[in-house]
């Protein structure tokens, strides 16, 4: 396939977009990775402005039947904007969809999850797409937590890119709100103060916060309301494990939200 030679103010743009401040100048980002670009294509949800592709790459199914813009550069150049080590030779340039509003989010769901300062991009791709596999209804992204539109984050996510709608803001605020509407508010922790995850009752509607990989929800947010429920997830008891993987934790909080809350 004969394919146009990428300009230089398109490779100039691309490579911005490795970092979050260009991304959100921009409005775009880039999807990195033949399946990655292919499930993003089958969703359907994201808008593909483009592809590029690496000299010798050669597009096949959806990809080469989209009828979008695409274009080739060197390997070398390909290397400049790719974010992995050993990059695959495509890469998609999209545009990042509108965040909804809280209230939105509120009406169209009874179960959403909420991140308070994530920054492992693998964690939270995976907590994205686990999110998506139970059915939550959006994801609320607090301060400190890393860009959705990262590169890692969009193939960790697996396919789920632009399934789950991401709202940007002040958790301890947001979550006031909620709980003022009725909502139950989860907080993830493994403090004595918690209560255990297999005894929570039936919900209506619920916001499950996971937070920081090595420091967990900030201590403000944690006490914010007194009403707000801490859950812990017990283990078997044998010790050698202080503590589950972030993303691990929401997981199984999800999959318990199955059987409490009326979907």
């Amino acid at each position: 396939m004969n394919l146009p030679e990428a300009s230089n103010r398109q490779l100039t743009l691309w490579r911005k977009l490795l970092l979050r401040k260009h991304r959100r100048r921009e409005g775009c980002f880039l999807a990195e990775g033949e399946r990655c670009v292919e499930q993003i294509l089958e969703n359907g949800v994201i808008r593909v402005r483009e592809i590029l592709f690496m000299d010798g790459f050669t597009p096949s199914g959806i990809i080469s039947e989209s009828g979008l813009p695409m274009y080739q550069v060197s390997r070398e150049e390909f290397a400049g904007i790719a974010d992995t080590e050993n990059p695959q030779g495509v890469s998609a340039l999209c545009e990042i969809p509108a965040e909804p509003s809280l209230n939105v989010l509120g009406e169209k769901s009874r179960l959403l999850i909420a991140t308070d300062g994530i920054q492992d991009p693998g964690n939270l791709g995976t907590m994205i797409r686990t999110a998506v596999w139970f059915g939550a209804g959006g994801l609320l992204s607090g301060t400190g937590t890393v860009d959705v539109w990262h590169p890692k984050v969009v193939r960790s996510s697996a396919g789920s890119t632009g399934l789950l709608p991401v709202l940007n803001l002040d958790l301890e605020e947001a979550l006031a709100r909620m709980s003022d509407a009725g909502w139950k508010i989860w907080l993830l922790d493994g403090g004595e103060k918690s209560t255990p995850l297999h005894k929570s009752g039936p919900e209506e509607k619920c916001v499950i916060i996971v937070g920081n990989e090595a420091n967990g929800i900030r201590p403000e947010l944690m006490e914010a309301r007194p009403g707000w429920c801490r859950k812990r997830i017990e283990g078997a008891g044998t010790g050698g494990v202080e503590s589950l993987n972030a993303a691990i934790a929401l997981g199984i909080a999800l999959h318990h939200s199955r059987s409490t809350i009326s979907m």
